[in-house]
């Protein structure tokens, strides 16, 4: 368990630096620092040094896989599904690592605060790593997932007639010229890669807290928040399924983490 979250946390560090760079430079430099959080997590908890090249070759691994304008669409389902493996075994195999130790185990540990005396460190680096991994590497699955729903072609509307104006004789008086009113500037806001990663940090801390009915209230806001734009559709459009596919992804991967951060708090991997 403790590997995993390191693994979540340095998936997590390397897609948040390839999400706030240019595309010319954000492969190398994201799974740069990725690859430091990776070997300051193996040294700090106490794993054997051959994690490092593992996790190392499994981010650039990611990296490449889930890079943008690629056209490698389908490596990336190959990726999470390799993930979904890793997380698995880590479930099953994590018992033969033992208890983490280290620098940061140490640091923990000294910190005066009488609140975390009941937190294990597994349970901290789990839910430290999840919250890094749910900020830009959720958003990485999700886009996948929407592009996965959206892999059909669309139909390209027929371009509009050209507007002739009629023929004016030379004894008609030309009439008052008609200015169409300029359209307001509008600005396109990703609003979707700030919100998305906001509400499954909300979620996970209201899923852990077990505040249950609070989340059920949240889900029904957005629901009637989207209402408007999804009931404007046109025929045959997929704005439903599309706010339907997203949204269950990105609670999935919530309710993943979720699971991993409450069963390092329940077993015996402290």
């Amino acid at each position: 368990m403790i590997l995993l979250a390191v693994l979540f946390a340095s998936l997590g560090v390397a897609d948040l630096v390839r999400s706030r760079l240019s595309p010319k430079r954000t492969t190398w430099l994201a799974a740069l620092l990725g690859i430091v959080a990776l070997l300051l997590g193996v040294a700090g908890v106490g794993l054997d040094w051959w994690w490092s090249p593992i996790g190392a070759l499994a981010l650039i691994g990611w990296l490449v896989a889930t890079r943008e304008g690629s056209g490698l669409h389908r490596s990336g389902y190959w990726a999470i599904g390799a993930l979904v493996l890793v997380v698995v075994a880590a479930v099953v195999f994590g018992p033969a690592l033992g208890s983490p130790s280290g620098a940061l185990v140490d640091w923990y540990g000294s910190l005066p605060y009488a609140a975390l005396a009941s937190v294990s460190f597994t349970t901290f680096a789990l839910t430290v790593g999840g919250l890094l991994f749910l900020f830009e590497t959720s958003n990485v699955i999700v886009r996948l997932a929407l592009r996965a729903e959206r892999s059909e072609p669309q139909p390209t509307p027929a371009p509009a007639p050209p507007v002739v104006a009629p023929a004016r004789r030379w004894w008609q008086r030309a009439g008052p010229v008609r200015v169409e009113p300029e359209a307001p500037a509008f600005t396109e806001l990703k609003g979707g890669r700030f919100i998305g990663p906001l509400e499954r940090v909300f979620l996970l801390a209201l899923v852990i807290s077990g505040q249950f009915t609070a989340i059920a209230a949240i889900v029904a806001a957005k629901g009637i928040i989207r209402f408007p734009e999804i009931s404007k559709d046109v025929p045959g459009g997929s704005k439903a399924e599309y706010f339907l596919v997203g949204s269950f992804a990105s609670w999935a991967l919530v309710v993943v983490v979720a699971v991993l951060v409450m069963f390092g708090a329940t077993s015996l991997l402290v």
